[in-house]
């Protein structure tokens, strides 16, 4: 028999203890509703929602007769409307013998949209909405996304998209919680999904640290599961029981989805009447199944697994220690919030604090405490974590001492009032003067917050702001929790001196459990006093004044900030808030000088100094980030970008502190010796990113004219001194050049004064504009190129390719907007192909890239265990079928794309970071477009749809495409095949992805020769890829006598199972090798191919070509582009041989070395101002 978890019948109240306040009461306050239209019964909550006092959106909570609770949001001025569902099952109900089954179920109920025809005899989808993708494709075509996430105890599904397009949206959500279709194919096919969901994160520290804390937490709490699921606990666990796993998921879904334990938050520009009826009436029919939420007796931390030091084998270059104590649910005490108190000083940074000393010693890095996100209802646990230096690891016992004598400290000195008065005022400032957030994040955290059962509706809004007094006995209580033998040790690094004797079993961590050490335990049992800790002092940066300067409300606000100042040295923009009318302020700042970027030294030793700078002044900056003052400081290609945002009463204040210590600093030895050192950790963890995160650096690299990638610094990293840094810093702001932004809650002239404080802070002769470090974008020449590399982490499984379609250049105001449409329209179809029917990889996704100053780029990403080459191939196919979708796209769904890009565009600003970002991003880049919405909005209503399939075959489709670019990056891993540059020049790059698909399903003995033979005698003898198949079948049985039957089996399921990787490769391989024999291209989009750049329509081809706004194909044009400009952008290439690339029967440059390709291609020139810059002053 299987584990079976104890369960608790209700949860815990009064009668269960002192401390514990009374469930949250969803009926007193409910006043009885029937709605206008449907006439059906709900009920409204009557009382005080306590909504911010800034906050303009219009808030009502009702419940409904199936006891379903939802938050309606009125956003009058929202572009966009959202809804999230949040039921209240997560991982934890998962049944012991089928783990991951709530995440899967997460997949499945929003892929139900997708069944092949033939499957279910066209019945897809749910009862109501029977059409393919039909969710996907309503969301994608208004705008709109989707997405959702499975934790313990909830499952969290939500949308965004247009406002106007939110009843269709609220009828096609709903459904999946009222009839959907949990279909065999889409079970089959998303466990893959799973599967390669798990196998993403299997080299995240972050996941494999979490895994750890499940395995050894106790067996008997459903917290010890392994909660993602892969192939083998969902798939495998069912074949090997003689289970339909469809079934089990019916059972769980049918179990535990019920409307009591949903909770709905809808955000639309809609009246709040209108929302509730739609609310009523789509959510109403989900079924009431009482309160289906399993309520789990115990904790997953019993004496029996507290009291251990455990050492984790990490992937990246770390020294991270971590303290977990188990606590009791401390939800329900949501009103005084006493882990907050804890957090708060446990976790201070400023002098006092244990962070303070460990620094002062060289130990740590950073601190963080709080309550653990891996809690859930009838438990909790509380965490202290740093990350240590090298030094800190050899001392991990001291550091754990040093914490012990702050909690006893606190222990001591019993909680303090006016800390907690002090958070409670800072929290009532920051939402007394909250500002707007996106929708969809609102709702998803609404959704969430709400499932707390003690939580009482008035105080739904401002949880996560609000502390309501002060409870000394509940805090001395929970602080009683952090005493040694209620905690676990948790070490992580690469490399220890100790054996680790354990193997997890689903990411494969080393790792070692012991008992805390006898003489430690002793100490934390006993009295520690360290004198330089001390509770901290109090705040000095809560702000006093929070007055609003400007009380002019205009009709419209202002749609540019002003040029105050524009001399040598200093350019100045300002804008006072005339929009929000919030006591805020954002300021940036960029300090332009060359020399902390011109070479890949400068560049470590810029970045070293911020890490040095930033960790010297936490012990001031930290209080002012507590109470709403947020800045950092950062190196960049230009210089040091330093940004600060907040209550604008202090930013002043603040700014000049950190300005003058950045001119004058002066590098502590202990700073040097623990940076340095993390300078190189973080330069070695960069290998260990993702592979397509590679591919997308790569990209950057070859479009981008100066960047220094992070092997460039590794082998430079040995120049690096501490006389070194402190020269460097001594001459970085000799010459510079102050770029600007003073946003908010200023005046003119309090602008002015900043400029002048800074100019001052500086100290710095103006830099001449010659010298000025101008971004410049590579411009690529005609043809296709394909940068392969291998992954830099062997241990990682998937490889990635990152496509770049150059499509014109990116000061085209007109090609711009279509290349946004075009992207907009091949987003969701890109996805459904290559992820949902196709299952290539977990991360898929369609975008575009404008260059400054160089081209636009159509981008198509796929991170996946298959070869690149295949993927590369399936993108290939995946463009040429598009072609046909833009030549059938109807009058009416073009439209919807174009009203969706106009949504997305004129969305209302929400709050003075998005402003900021808005003007900062105009002024950074060069252009000073402010106005580049409206005038694309103009442009956007002269498009047409033919415009889309003009610009494609301008571009994109090779078939016609003029002067056709792109790029390829590809990232490879050690797991799989990859060919030489031999292969690569002799054979097509379908026969290699052919040949590395049947090396993804074990087909290792037979060649790329056998694999071009085997096609070629297709063509020859007249055979299909099924016959085809059998030949390389015979091949493989032949040469595997020495694997078992079983193996031989197990591969040649994958290989001959319907659709599966091998036959897809194979068929696209004899089709491609019958096009070259005859010079005929079977094609879906109604052309012909005859060996030439000639198209001969079928007349639905459109012939409208883009050519500086008009349509037409006249003048000696072709596509909209002149003969004389396709020869200037053709050069002989065949000199790049000579850098080692090769070029394949494909008529593809392939290249290993980045540098050097690059090295060959030509720069932009410097981005042209669209506006005079004429300043106010002189």
């Amino acid at each position: 028999m299987g584990r079976v978890f104890e369960t608790v019948e209700r949860p815990p109240s009064q009668k269960d203890g002192k401390f514990f306040p009374p469930l949250a009461d969803f009926e007193t306050d409910f006043v009885k509703r029937t709605t206008e239209k449907t006439e059906m019964p709900y009920f409204e909550f009557a009382g005080n929602l306590n909504k911010s006092e800034s906050d303009l959106r219009e808030y009502r909570l009702i419940r409904l007769s199936n006891n379903l609770t939802a938050m309606v949001i009125h956003d009058s001025a929202g572009s966009k409307a959202c809804a999230a569902m949040d039921v209240n099952v997560g991982s934890l109900a998962d049944p012991p013998e089928f783990q991951g089954l709530a995440h899967f179920c997460e997949h499945l109920l929003f892929m139900v949209q997708y069944i092949p025809a033939p499957v279910l005899g066209g019945v897809r989808g749910t009862k109501k909405y029977p059409k393919e993708n039909e969710y996907n494709s309503y969301l994608s075509s208004h705008g709109g996304y989707s997405n959702a996430y499975t934790d313990l105890e909830d499952t969290c599904y939500y949308y965004e998209v247009t406002y106007d397009a939110l009843e269709g949206a609220l009828d096609r959500f709903s459904q999946f919680f009222i009839d959907p279709l949990f279909t065999a194919d889409c079970t089959d096919r998303e466990v893959k999904a799973v599967d390669s969901e798990h196998k993403k994160n299997i080299q995240s520290d972050m996941w494999r640290q979490f895994q750890i804390e499940k395995e050894l937490s106790s067996s008997d709490h459903p917290f010890s599961m392994f909660a993602t699921g892969n192939y083998d606990t969902l798939s495998g666990a069912a074949k090997e029981m003689g289970i339909d796993l469809r079934e089990r998921l019916l059972e769980f879904h049918s179990k535990y989805y019920s409307a009591d334990i949903m909770k709905l938050v809808v955000v639309g520009r809609d009246s709040l009447d209108q929302l509730t009826e739609w609310i009523v009436s789509k959510f109403s029919p989900i079924l009431s199944k009482g309160s289906t939420k399993p309520l789990f007796k115990g904790h997953p931390m019993t004496p029996n697994e507290t009291g251990k030091l455990v050492r984790m084998q990490s992937v990246r270059q770390q020294r991270m220690l971590d303290l977990t104590f188990a606590l009791p649910d401390v939800k329900p005490y949501y009103q005084s919030k006493p882990t907050r108190y804890l957090g708060s000083l446990v976790g201070h940074e400023a002098k006092g604090s244990i962070l303070s000393l460990l620094k002062k010693r060289g130990w740590a890095t950073n601190i963080v405490s709080g309550r653990s996100p891996s809690s859930a209802e009838g438990f909790d646990m509380f965490k202290v974590t740093s990350n240590l230096t090298e030094l800190g690891m050899k001392h991990y016992e001291d550091v754990i001492r040093v914490i012990f004598a702050f909690i006893q400290l606190l222990l001591g000195t019993k909680p303090q009032k006016w800390v907690q008065d002090e958070l409670r005022r800072i929290g009532g400032i920051e939402y007394r003067f909250m500002e707007k957030n996106e929708a969809v994040h609102l709702a998803t955290s609404l959704a969430s917050t709400m499932q707390n059962r003690y939580l009482a509706p008035g105080a739904i809004l401002p949880e996560s702001f609000v502390i309501h007094g002060f409870d000394q006995e509940l805090g001395e209580w929970v602080q009683s929790f952090l005493n040694p033998n209620n905690m676990r040790i948790l070490l992580a690094c690469q490399d220890f001196d100790v054996d680790l004797d354990r193997v997890e079993k689903y990411y494969n961590i080393k790792y070692r459990v012991d008992p805390i050490p006898e003489d430690l335990m002793n100490d934390l049992t006993g009295t520690l006093f360290y004198d330089e800790l001390h509770i901290p002092a109090p705040n000095q940066f809560i702000p006093d004044d929070l007055t609003i300067k400007n009380n002019d409300h205009p009709a419209e606000p202002t749609k540019s900030p002003t040029l105050l100042r524009l001399k040598q040295g200093l350019e100045l923009w300002h804008k006072q808030d005339d929009r929000f009318f919030l006591p805020r302020g954002d300021l940036r700042i960029l300090i332009e000088t060359p020399r902390a970027y011109e070479s890949p030294l400068n560049s470590i030793l810029s970045q070293l100094f911020v890490m040095i700078f930033k960790d010297s002044m936490a012990e001031i900056t930290y209080d002012a980030q507590v109470a709403g003052l947020w800045f950092d400081v950062r190196e960049c290609n230009e210089g040091m970008f330093v940004h600060i945002d907040g209550f604008n009463d202090r930013l002043p204040r603040l700014l000049r502190i950190l300005l003058e210590a950045l001119r004058h600093y002066v590098v502590d030895d202990t700073q040097f010796e623990v940076y340095s050192l993390e300078v190189r950790k973080r330069l070695d963890n960069m290998r260990h990113l993702e592979p397509y995160n590679h591919s997308q650096s790569n990209t950057l690299f070859l479009n981008q004219a100066t960047m220094w990638r992070y092997s460039d610094k590794q082998k430079v990293l040995d120049l690096v001194s501490k006389e070194r840094l402190q020269s460097f810093i001594n001459t970085l702001f000799e010459l510079t050049r102050v770029q600007m932004l003073v946003m908010g809650n200023f005046t003119e002239k309090e602008a002015l004064d900043i400029s002048d404080m800074v100019v001052e802070a500086l100290d710095s002769k103006p830099l001449p504009e010659y010298a000025r470090c101008i971004y410049r974008s590579i411009l690529h020449d005609r043809g296709s190129f394909v940068h392969y590399e291998r992954m830099p982490d062997e241990a990682n499984l998937n490889s990635s390719v990152d496509l770049s379609i150059y499509t014109g250049m990116s000061d085209n105001k007109r090609e711009r907007v279509v290349l946004d449409l075009v992207s907009l329209v091949l987003q969701e179809p890109y996805f459904d192909k290559l992820r949902t029917k196709e299952q290539l990889g977990y991360i898929i996704y369609g975008s575009d890239r404008k260059y400054i100053g160089g081209h636009m780029a159509l981008r198509l990403l796929v991170q996946s265990e298959s070869s690149p080459a295949y993927v590369s191939q399936r993108i290939d196919n995946f463009i040429r079928e598009f072609r046909q979708r833009l030549v059938d796209i109807s009058q009416k769904k073009f439209d919807r794309y174009a009203n969706s890009l106009r949504v997305n565009r004129e969305e209302k600003l929400k709050n003075l970071s998005e402003e900021t970002n808005r003007f900062w991003r105009q002024i950074s880049t060069g252009y000073y477009e402010f106005d580049r919405i409206e005038h694309d909005m103009k442009t956007l209503k002269k498009i047409r749809k033919e415009d889309l399939l003009a610009f494609w075959d301008k571009y994109v489709n090779k078939e016609t495409a003029p002067a056709y670019m792109s790029l390829m990056a590809t990232m490879w891993s050690t797991k799989i095949f990859q060919p030489s540059n031999d292969d690569l020049a002799q054979y097509p790059e379908i026969i290699i992805g052919l040949h590395g698909c049947l090396h993804r399903d074990g087909v290792d003995n037979v060649t790329l020769a056998d694999v071009s033979a085997i096609v070629d005698s297709a063509i020859h003898d007249g055979i299909d890829e099924h016959k085809a198949l059998n030949r390389l079948v015979e091949i493989y049985k032949k040469r595997a006598v020495e694997l078992s039957e079983q193996k031989v089996k197990t591969v040649l399921e994958k290989i001959t199972n319907q659709g599966s990787y091998v036959q897809i490769a194979l068929e696209m391989a004899i089709k491609a090798k019958h096009q070259a024999a005859t010079g005929v291209t079977p094609s879906s989009n109604g052309m012909q191919c005859n060996g030439t750049n000639g198209v001969e329509s079928n007349g639905n081809s459109a012939n409208h070509h883009i050519t500086n706004g008009a349509s037409g194909n006249s003048n000696g044009t072709t596509n909209g582009i002149h003969d004389s400009d396709v020869d200037e952008l053709t050069r002989d290439l065949s000199s790049l041989k000579n850098i080692g690339a090769v070029k394949t029967p494909d008529s593809t440059w392939v290249f290993g070395e980045a540098s050097a390709f690059k090295a060959t291609l030509r720069q932009s020139g410097a981005p042209i101002p669209t506006i005079p810059l004429v300043p106010k002053h002189n």
